[in-house]
């Protein structure tokens, strides 16, 4: 169901509860008098048709779907006005119709509706016995259904400006969005791919020279760019991967949960994710951090030899925290914070930190198992004493 059919609905649910209300207040104001036959078939006919739209979803589709039935009911309510008398307190369920006629036709189309409402109640009155009903019997009614019509214009135009409102900010954000995904493969490829595919490049030209000058070498040079191509493969698999797991239009946890169960399934370690409450980070970060993520449950899959995985999601104030915490082996951090010799793990995160200014805590030590916790700084940083897209290590 799209939000203009879903408005719609309401508006008719709605508009039937209110004349259903509108009933009941009417027989409240005729107790005392003879329940006479028309008034009884007004009653039964008003809240029949009440019940039918509210209880069967096909007749507010039907009503949705062709609102000119809407002229069935202008007929009902002044054929009700006609028959129980301008007098007859029933009179106010007339008035939900008034504002369907506004809520559901075009400007044109609710003009009309509105001038034949109007136009058919003042006709019962000039036809009727009594040679003067009062102001607001003889003006008043008629007035206020045009009121009515107004309102239900008013509001048709302002839920048309609020739907053509958010589908333009929607379009502007899956723009920033694609923006931003360009922005970031455009980075990825030159920070990792690029620099792979150029060392390609030269060694393919000197591969020409080898192959003149020293067969042998040249074969040597042929298996490394073999090895070459394979690890450019590697990296353009990774990033298309990673392109691929963050959805920004969907909420953080749930991305999370679904790297995690991945993650899980591939591995046949036991990945728990705690979400403590409901955040989410500005686009590029929120890559860069689901980046940081993914290494880390890497590492617990490749060195820590792990057997259970924690991954908390928390806010502390304006920031946001996310904690990815193993059982492994664990191991001693170099000082500086990045890989030990061999290992680029630590780097890349480093890195992807320094890259959008988030902060990455790394605490581990042999045997103690491994805590990697990414921190978002808010806009409010009270203590102002922490460094910004830097690698702690705690041995």
């Amino acid at each position: 169901m799209t939000p203009s059919q879903g408005f719609h609905r309401r508006i008719v649910s709605t508009a039937m509860f209110v004349r259903l209300g509108a009933i009941v207040v009417a027989l409240f104001g005729l107790m005392g008098e003879t329940m006479t036959a028309p008034i009884l078939l007004s009653v039964l006919a008003l809240a029949g048709t009440s019940f039918g739209v509210l209880l069967d979803g096909r007749v507010l589709d039907v009503l949705r779907k062709h609102p000119l039935v809407l002229v069935v009911d202008i007929s009902l309510n002044l054929a009700l006005v006609a028959v129980l008398g301008v007098e007859n307190p029933l009179v106010l369920a007339t008035f939900p119709t008034a504002l369907l006629i506004g809520m559901l036709w075009t400007q044109r189309f609710a003009v009309v509706g509105a001038a034949i409402l109007a136009a058919g109640y003042v006709l019962v009155v000039q036809t009727g016995q009594v040679e003067q009903y009062g102001f607001m019997l003889d003006v008043g009614v008629p007035a206020l259904y045009l009121c009515l019509v107004g309102i239900g214009g008013a509001v048709r135009a302002a839920h048309r400006e609020q739907v053509a409102a958010y589908r333009a900010a929607d379009l502007a954000l899956r723009a920033v969005a694609a923006s931003d995904e360009r922005a970031r493969l455009a980075r990825e490829m030159h920070d990792s791919l690029g620099k792979t595919l150029h060392g390609i490049a030269l060694g393919a030209r000197g591969l020409v020279l080898w192959v003149e000058r020293d067969p042998a070498q040249a074969r040597v040079q042929a298996i490394a760019l073999a090895e070459a191509s394979e690890t450019a493969a590697q990296e353009a698999r990774e990033i298309l991967v990673r392109m691929r797991t963050d959805q920004p239009d969907r909420p953080l946890v749930d991305v999370l949960g679904d790297i995690c169960q991945q993650w899980e399934a591939d591995h046949g370690v036991p990945c728990e994710v705690v979400a403590r409450c409901a955040v989410d980070l500005p686009t590029d970060v929120r890559y860069e951090v689901l980046a940081i993520i993914g290494e880390a449950l890497e590492n617990a899959a490749r060195h820590a030899d792990a057997t259970r995985v924690r991954v908390e999601l928390e806010k502390d104030g304006p920031d946001c925290r996310i904690t990815v915490a193993d059982d492994g082996t664990g191991f001693m951090p170099e000082p500086d914070g990045h890989s030990p010799r061999g290992h680029f793990g630590l780097t890349g995160m480093h890195e992807r930190a320094a890259e959008v200014g988030i902060q990455v805590r790394i605490a581990s030590r042999p045997g103690a198992g491994t805590r990697v916790e990414v921190v978002h700084r808010g806009s409010h940083d009270p203590s102002g004493s922490v460094e910004r897209g830097v690698v702690d290590v705690y041995g």
